[in-house]
């Protein structure tokens, strides 16, 4: 677990000055309403963090938005594939009508490159190359449960982590509970007690990719 702890750690060093252009590219969402996350190992090489939240109602409709980030080690550990999906996604995607249950079915190869981003990067962790490409094309069909084993309440957060050339601003109030998630994302079996979801109270998310 440390070995996958510090490679992880060096795989983002690594990753985010050489694998990303000059080109700036911000990406802001006004989160308020519904969210579903969870944070799980696939497997003992393989993990994922996903975020995915409704964002505030203006007359021009409605929309949510999504954060995705996958590692994958080879069982040597010499490569690592990373995987990283932001954006916004259509409010039908993201459906429910309290955080009973939640549902999120998304066909990623549908996301609109102008408010979103998908990249998936392999890293020789001998030789430190990079090589980028489109990220994955597939659908991500999961089904969070309230289970209510823990509530938390979030009074105010703000937080901002830079790593390489990618800065995340959070700011965040919401009400939390513990969730059961099953489905699949592009194709792995996703199952468990530990998603979270919850009620997101005029948050904001920014992502920043210089």
């Amino acid at each position: 677990m440390k070995r996958l702890i510090a490679a992880t750690i060096l795989t983002l060093l690594v990753l985010t000055p050489l694998a990303v252009s000059a080109q700036t590219t911000m990406f802001k969402f006004n989160q308020d309403g519904e969210f579903a996350s969870i944070s799980q190992s696939t497997d003992p090489n393989s993990n994922f963090t996903l975020n995915v939240s409704r964002n505030f109602s203006t007359g021009a409709g409605t929309s949510a938005s999504i954060s995705y980030l996958a590692f994958a080690f080879a069982p040597d550990f010499s490569t690592v594939t990373v995987t990283q999906i932001v954006g916004t996604i259509p409010s039908t995607a993201f459906t429910g009508v309290n955080t009973q249950n939640l549902t999120l079915s998304l066909d990623v190869s549908q996301l609109d490159p102008t408010t979103s981003f998908s990249q998936t990067c392999t890293i020789d962790l001998n030789t430190l190359s990079v090589t980028c490409g489109a990220g994955p094309t597939g659908t991500m069909q999961l089904s969070f449960t309230e289970n209510g084993a823990q509530r938390t309440r979030v009074l105010a957060l703000g937080e901002e982590i830079t790593v390489g050339a990618f800065t995340t601003r959070l700011h965040q109030r919401s009400d939390n509970s513990t969730a059961n998630v099953s489905g699949t994302i592009f194709g792995t079996t996703v199952s468990g007690s530990g998603a979270t979801v919850g009620v997101n109270h005029n948050s904001s998310l920014e992502f920043i990719r210089n």
